[in-house]
């Protein structure tokens, strides 16, 4: 083995500009597809919150009429506990209640503070004598045109008695 010499004692195996160059374009391109995915992902939050918000405040007001008895009931329409509104279940009406971020009821007259309004409507005497029908509508945000605003439908079936 005479002549035969070893490579360069102090050679050394690295990656050239090219390929570091071209590992950068790769990992550039994957991060602007996932930063493309921020803004679907929060209004996929946003949306999921405002859904969660509007099941609370219809179960809120099914809670409030199902835990009286008779044709009169009330559902709680502010803070204090004599703030409500009389939901007469033997009557074709709808009540308008507005509510804040948080679900808390702030009246039946617009507010500037409002986020969500619910509209009860009340079918008496349907699909059957002695059932109402009564729907739910909470619509987002409230001070948005009605053509501009998420709505929400929830309907229930409440005897008369």
């Amino acid at each position: 083995m005479e002549g035969s010499r070893p490579l360069h004692p102090l050679s050394i195996s690295a990656f050239s500009l090219i390929e570091i160059v071209l590992a950068l374009g790769i990992i550039s391109f994957a991060l602007v597809g996932i930063m493309g995915l921020f803004p679907v992902a929060l209004r996929s939050a946003q949306e999921s919150q405002r859904e969660t918000r509007a099941a609370l405040i219809a179960q809120q007001i099914y809670s409030d009429l199902a835990s009286m008895s008779g044709t009169n009931r009330f559902i709680t329409t502010g803070t204090n506990a004599n703030d409500r509104t009389s939901i007469i279940l033997t009557t074709l009406a709808t009540n308008t209640v507005y509510y804040s971020d948080s679900g808390s009821p702030l009246g039946t007259s617009a507010n500037p503070d409002a986020s969500f309004l619910a509209n009860v409507a009340v079918t008496p005497n349907s699909p059957v004598a002695g059932l109402s029908h009564i729907q739910t509508t909470i619509e987002t945000p409230s001070v948005a045109a009605s053509t501009n605003r998420s709505k929400y439908t929830f309907v229930t079936l409440m005897n008369q008695n």
